[in-house]
């Protein structure tokens, strides 16, 4: 695979940002630009525009992290946390406006009943995203 210049990270939890931005940074060559995204994604009923300051602290906290890290590797970068009822159409809408060529993003075992009826935000991108996908996959916790 050749090194990718538009790369979007998707970033979900602290845990996964170190493991995330090393893969994406030395998937890029030297001149590419990272997009790092963080989605809020809010239930149905809720305005897109619902006061949750602790869901908005969390999210700085992770662009934050995954901003000290790209620094580091000397890599050109911006930042953006969406709001979504669903984070597989925000993510795709992010990476066809940002002319994104290879999207990074964790995957978990764990499953709600949302992602059981519904499908997971990896299912979504990997059959809908413009762009090449690649998960981090953990080892399962069997």
């Amino acid at each position: 695979m050749k090194a990718s210049e538009r790369i979007l990270v998707g970033l979900k939890t602290l845990e996964h940002v170190e493991e995330l931005m090393d893969l994406a940074c030395r998937l890029g060559s030297p001149t590419a630009w990272l997009r790092l995204v963080h989605v809020i994604e809010l239930p149905d009923p809720t305005p897109l525009d619902a006061d949750v300051p602790e869901l908005e602290a969390l999210a700085k906290e992770i662009l934050e992290k995954a901003g000290r890290i790209a620094s580091q590797s000397r890599l050109n970068r911006s930042t953006a946390v969406l709001r979504a009822h669903g984070a597989a159409s925000a993510l795709i809408d992010e990476i066809e406006r940002n002319k994104i060529d290879l999207a990074v993003l964790g995957y978990h075992h764990r499953r709600s009943i949302g992602e059981i009826l519904l499908g997971t935000t990896a299912q979504h991108l990997a059959r809908g995203a413009p762009c090449r996908v690649l998960l981090s996959i953990p080892p399962s916790d069997r």
